[in-house]
C-alpha cells in the first residue's frame, strides 16, 4: 500500500500546531490572565473614596469590577487550559499515527529532520 505524500507533512503540521501554534497562543493568554490578576492590588487606590462621599470606603463600583475581572480571569485561564489540552491531543495523535503506521513514521521523521523540531514562540506581541 502506498503512502500518501501530503501525510508526513501533514503530522509534521499537527506536530507544530501541538508544540508551537496552540503554546504560543495559550502563553498570551496567560500574560494577559497576569495582567488582569495583577488589577488586584491598585485597586484599594483606584476606588478609594472621600468619607464625605458615603457608601463605604471604595463605594458601589468595586464589587461590579471585581466581579467582571474575576468572569474576564475565569475565561482567560480556561482559555488558556483548553488550548494546552488541544495541543496535547493533537502531540498524542501525532505519536499515535507513528506507532500504528510504520511508512508514515519513517516519512514523518524525515520531514522531521529537515524542518526540525517545533518550538512554542513566547512573547510574540509583548
Amino acid at each position: 500500500m502506498a503512502i500518501n505524500p501530503n501525510l508526513a507533512v501533514d503530522l509534521y503540521n499537527l506536530l507544530k500546531a501541538a508544540k508551537d501554534n496552540y503554546p504560543s497562543v495559550a502563553y498570551q493568554y496567560a500574560q494577559a490572565l497576569q495582567y488582569v490578576d495583577g488589577t488586584e492590588r491598585s485597586l484599594t487606590y483606584a476606588f478609594r473614596r472621600p468619607d464625605v462621599l458615603g457608601g463605604g470606603t471604595y463605594g458601589p463600583v468595586l464589587q461590579p469590577w471585581r466581579d467582571l475581572r474575576d468572569a474576564l480571569s475565569d475565561a482567560l485561564g480556561e482559555t488558556r487550559t483548553n488550548l494546552l489540552g488541544v495541543a496535547e491531543v493533537l502531540a498524542m495523535a501525532v505519536t499515535t499515527y507513528q506507532e500504528t503506521d510504520d511508512a508514515a513514521a519513517a516519512a514523518f521523521k524525515e520531514v522531521l529532520a529537515r524542518k526540525g523540531e517545533p518550538h512554542p514562540v513566547l512573547g510574540i506581541g509583548s
